[in-house]
């Protein structure tokens, strides 16, 4: 359960209000983790997407951690071009 980081990847599977109101989370949206709160009985996070007027953030258990696949080679050609790095040709 605590095995989140930040920079984690974590992908909404429940946007039902809570006792505390709704949020602006969505279900289906995939997010990135900016900070892990560690409350008394549950984990928290919170989310660069997001603007969070308290320190409190989402609970964990809402969202699950997304492990993007390993970039391939086309891949790695492609960031490189859009930080404007020379390709071997």
């Amino acid at each position: 359960m605590a095995d989140w980081q930040k920079g984690d990847l974590a992908l909404c599977v429940d946007d039902k209000p809570s006792p505390l109101g709704q949020h602006p989370a969505r279900k289906g949206r995939v997010y990135t983790v900016s900070t892990v709160v560690f409350g008394y009985d549950s984990l928290g996070l919170t989310f660069e997407e997001i603007d969070h007027p308290n320190a409190v953030g989402y609970y964990a258990s809402r969202f699950r951690k997304v492990t993007p696949p390993k970039a391939d080679e086309f891949d790695r050609e492609v960031i490189d071009l859009m930080n404007r790095k020379p390709v071997e040709v």
